[in-house]
């Protein structure tokens, strides 16, 4: 099964969650009620993580680009910054900071490709690597 494909382009916070969660749509359809809340919650929450980190750390979302195949959304964000991401160093005086921990732990797979003109996240959330409801 093969999904329309959001254009490739800057988008806030709010419109990537949205487009996400259309393109998860067909596919949450077929899946059991509780493994279909968590792919939505999970990619909601990587896709906002991922263009949050852009903005507050890479000079701003350069592109942006979803799609689903089969059972498999990837969601890539780049932007302008060429320092790959980092997780940063736990401060109780510091609010934030598990951005990039979390991306990392909810994505199947996490590939960072730096450019001259900036970085490009891919990330992959797998629904048959979910665990079982």
């Amino acid at each position: 099964m093969s999904a329309p494909t959001a254009q490739a382009e800057r988008v806030t916070c709010p419109e990537a969650r949205n487009r996400v969660r259309s393109m998860l749509q067909p596919l949450c359809e077929k899946l059991p009620a509780r493994r279909a809340d968590q792919l939505r919650q999970d990619a909601c929450l990587v896709t906002s993580e991922l263009i949050t980190n852009a903005m507050l750390h890479g000079g701003g979302v350069s592109d942006f680009d979803a799609h689903v195949d089969d059972q498999v959304l990837t969601v890539r964000v780049s932007d302008h910054s060429t320092a790959p991401p980092r997780r940063l160093p736990r401060a109780p005086e510091r609010a934030g900071g598990f951005g990039w921990s979390i991306v990392r732990h909810l994505s199947s797979h996490v590939d960072v490709a730096l450019g001259d003109e900036g970085k490009t996240v891919t990330v992959t959330l797998d629904a048959a690597r979910l665990p079982a409801p």
